[in-house]
């Protein structure tokens, strides 16, 4: 039996199992996943922590159990996209699967992107940046530079950061994912749009508009002993 694998219930009740799942994923949020003992659990739950492990075999089973279920979603959203043959997906209709699957699973995000025990769980850990770095590749491509890498990672950050601080508010309406996803394929065109206008040195900053004939600019010097007014009168002598 695999380690995420759940203890099945020979009586066939399922109400203890989804109380455990529930309270365990809002446990985990709260006080991270190395923060929270089957202990605690049982306590909350008012039953022993055999009665637990009747249901998951470990902790790290009913970690397992609820993290799973959203990997597998973004495996097979990358795996479709990357289909041998296929034409290769615009970054829009990529970013609206990936924020559709994050959205079917949405209590889960949370956990599996900022949770430090679970980005560093031994099996997890590595499948979360393998799963990154396919994203990554797919949204750059065909730009393989350093600057394409990074704006693939910022546009990524535009779909996820909003749905671990306001999921309830992303999944309300519609509109709010095509923000995220317009935001995202900003961020991924910023690139072009600077080569097409033309970059300029860090620190230096645009020429000053000159003034149209016959009206004189404004002096924006502070006035001290080394300035004059114009607008004041010349001193008598």
């Amino acid at each position: 039996m695999l380690e995420g694998d759940r203890v099945k219930d020979r009586d066939g009740d399922e109400g203890l199992d989804s109380r455990i799942a529930g309270l365990a994923l809002e446990r985990f949020c709260i006080d991270g996943f190395a923060g929270t003992s089957v202990a605690d659990l049982a306590g909350v739950l008012g039953v022993s922590k055999a009665a637990i492990y009747y249901h998951y075999r470990s902790k790290n089973a009913l970690l397992h159990h609820l993290v799973d279920p959203l990997l597998d979603a973004i495996d097979a959203c990358l795996d479709a996209h990357s289909a041998p043959n296929r034409p290769a997906p615009g970054a829009r209709q990529l970013l609206g699967d990936y924020l559709a699957v994050l959205t079917a699973h949405w209590e889960v995000v949370p956990l599996v992107a900022t949770d430090v025990a679970v980005l560093n769980h031994p099996t997890i850990g590595p499948r979360i940046r393998a799963q990154d770095q396919r994203l990554r590749t797919l949204l750059a491509a065909p730009d393989t530079s350093p600057a394409g890498t990074l704006r693939a990672e910022a546009a990524l950050g535009a779909i996820r950061r909003p749905m671990t601080t306001q999921g309830a508010v992303v999944l309300a309406d519609a509109s709010h994912q095509q923000t995220l996803i317009d935001a995202a394929l900003a961020t991924l065109d910023a690139g072009r749009s600077s080569s097409d206008r033309g970059s300029r040195p860090p620190g230096q900053s645009r020429r000053p508009a000159t003034p149209p004939v016959g009206r004189q600019a404004p002096d924006r010097r502070r006035p001290g002993k080394h300035s004059v007014d114009p607008g004041a009168s010349a001193p008598a002598h």
